[in-house]
């Protein structure tokens, strides 16, 4: 075993197949994530598919089709099970390497009799899926393989050519001191025969719990202190681990022939109110200058100067062939402008998890079931399913700036709070998809005028030349 430390942890990294190994015997020890306590499933057999479409400015809901096939990559314990209780017309398949979470997924399914799930114990890395699917789900998965630029490659060509994929990676400002934490737990076994991590569990405790309670590491660490077994694996003993910025990313995902489209606001995020990637400047100037910027620049800012307090980088990509024009953030929110909305309602009905394992039907309610964030809840009153959003911000009294429109568009129109759905994309915003062929090019040269300009910018420093 070759010793190698940097910014990640790939002191354990030999081949694609070993890695693989590694963790299917790491969640095979530690299942990750541990089974929900509660489930809840929507009586709609839609409402998820128009929530998707509507996360990548699809206000027609053509997204996914009918009868769409689904691969969540890397599925775990139950991410699986939750995908197909949300899309209960498709075709799911849920892949992963560990036997163990596999077999925790299968009861689950069978306990909510769920019939549209297909389980399969593989590697990404050695699947041949080719265009096979019009959803690919792959979150905190490839940041633990070997090469994840290879395992990318893989994702990308399961994808049909208008398909549509979900990745999280991790952030690079959210890793710096659990990834320094591995290493030095590695390092304290370093020169073993074989990984044990058996004998790495109380090792890395005991380091933790050693350290001065004032130590800086200890104090970052603190959530884990007392946290359950794979809760402290996954995040302080994983073998492999690779992190990113929104740049990193970007280029890795145009390696495999991948664009990112837009931001995917998750339940992690949400519960630290991080809604979106754009920042507030006090300086007019700044702020102009911010948010005139090409999409993935502005949140490359916004990662640098947030550190760990930006998103995760959790978004939608799509091929970047697939002759769907990619919108802009901007794009995105003028067209949610002019579109008109209806509130969501559904059937839903709860599950809770006794300590045997055992699911039992809980409760029926109506969804969305929580208020909305009193930052949008002016907005959602007004929704009467004829008048354009534009014309709600206005009744509001709120100017239709990107800054509000587009926080508003996703903490009112997504899957993590589906509130609304669109039902009449009105004349302004027909145009524009009209237009739409040029605005992938547009945001491309956009990119290139910016880089362009950035360098005209630097100027030369005098030069005194001595007589």
């Amino acid at each position: 075993m070759t010793l190698r430390s940097d910014e990640n942890n790939v002191l354990l990294v030999d081949t694609a197949n070993s890695v693989d190994r590694l963790n299917a015997g790491f969640y095979g020890r530690f299942p990750y994530p541990w089974s929900p306590s509660r489930l809840d499933v929507v009586r709609h057999p839609r409402l998820y598919t128009m929530m998707l479409s509507q996360e990548i400015g699809d206000w027609r809901h053509d997204t996914l089709p009918d009868g769409a096939s689904i691969w969540v990559a890397g599925c775990g314990t139950n991410q699986a099970v939750m995908t197909a209780l949300k899309f209960p017309t498709a075709t799911v398949i849920g892949s992963d390497v560990s036997i163990n979470s596999l077999d925790i997924c299968e009861d689950t399914a069978r306990q909510l009799g769920i019939e549209n799930l297909e389980l399969r114990n593989e590697s990404i890395n050695q699947t041949a899926y080719k265009e096979e699917f019009d959803y690919v789900v792959c979150t905190g998965v490839i940041h633990h393989n070997a090469n994840p630029q290879s395992t990318l490659d893989r994702l990308a060509e399961a994808l049909k050519p208008r398909g549509v994929m979900e990745l999280m990676v991790y952030n690079r400002f959210h890793w710096i001191v659990p990834v320094a934490f591995q290493q030095a737990v590695r390092l304290m076994g370093f020169g073993s025969e074989k990984v044990d991590f058996d004998w790495e569990l109380p090792i890395a405790r005991k380091i933790l719990a050693g350290l001065p309670r004032e130590d800086l590491m200890r104090k970052s660490l603190a959530g884990f202190e007392d946290s359950p077994e794979s809760m402290f694996a996954d995040g302080l003993l994983q073998p492999v681990l690779y992190s990113y910025t929104v740049d990193s990313l970007e280029q890795m995902a145009a390696g495999s022939g991948l664009e990112i489209l837009l931001p995917c606001l998750n339940q992690f995020d949400r519960g630290l109110r991080r809604y979106d990637w754009n920042m507030e400047f006090d300086d007019p100037a700044v702020a102009e200058t911010y948010y005139s910027l090409p999409d993935t620049v502005r949140w490359q800012i916004s990662n640098l100067l947030q550190l760990d307090k930006s998103p995760m980088l959790w978004f939608f990509l799509q091929r970047s062939d697939s002759g769907r024009p990619r919108k802009s953030e901007h794009d995105v929110c003028e067209e949610f402008l002019d579109t008109v909305f209806e509130k969501n309602e559904a059937a839903q009905t709860s599950y809770i998890r006794d300590y045997t394992g055992r699911y039992h039907r809980f409760s029926s309610t109506r969804i969305p079931a929580a208020d909305p964030d009193s930052s949008v809840r002016k907005f959602l009153d007004l929704i009467d399913g004829k008048t354009a959003m534009r014309d709600i911000f206005h009744q509001a009294g709120v100017e239709a700036e990107f800054r509000f429109v587009n926080r508003a568009r996703v903490m009112l129109t997504t899957s993590i709070c589906p509130y609304l759905r669109a039902v009449a994309p009105v004349q302004a915003a027909e145009a524009r998809q009209t237009a739409a062929a040029n605005i992938g090019q547009g945001e491309k040269k956009k990119l290139n005028e910016f880089n362009l300009n950035k360098l005209k910018s630097i100027k030369p420093l005098p030069l005194t030349i001595p007589a």
